[in-house]
């Protein structure tokens, strides 16, 4: 997913990604995989396609509204449409982040 294309804005990386198509097959994987998480009061990481560039944010998904297809999560609304993927957070990155966060 990495690539060369990338522009630094304040202070932070976004590399260059291409949004998915949104079929109903994906957001059924989608909706089904934050109902698991919020069953198991886990964490989620959303890579998202905004501007043609890749966000990451990282929260407890909430479903907010299925019709609209779009998710809650950090007081922010995320639409289906522009997730490329959605991942449980690896270890080493939430050491980093708790490690960022006392700081």
């Amino acid at each position: 997913m990495k690539n060369d294309e990338y522009v630094i804005l304040g202070g932070k990386k976004y590399y260059r990604t291409t949004a998915p198509i949104l079929s109903e097959q994906r957001w059924a994987e989608m909706e089904a995989l934050v109902k698991q998480s919020i069953e198991q009061d886990t964490t989620l990481e959303l890579v998202l396609c905004i501007g043609s560039y890749e966000e990451i944010v990282r929260g407890k998904l909430f479903l907010l509204n299925e019709t609209l297809q779009s998710f809650l999560v950090n007081h922010r609304v995320v639409m289906a449409k522009e997730i490329v993927e959605i991942r449980y957070p690896e270890e080493k990155n939430q050491l980093q982040l708790e490690m960022e966060a006392e700081i």
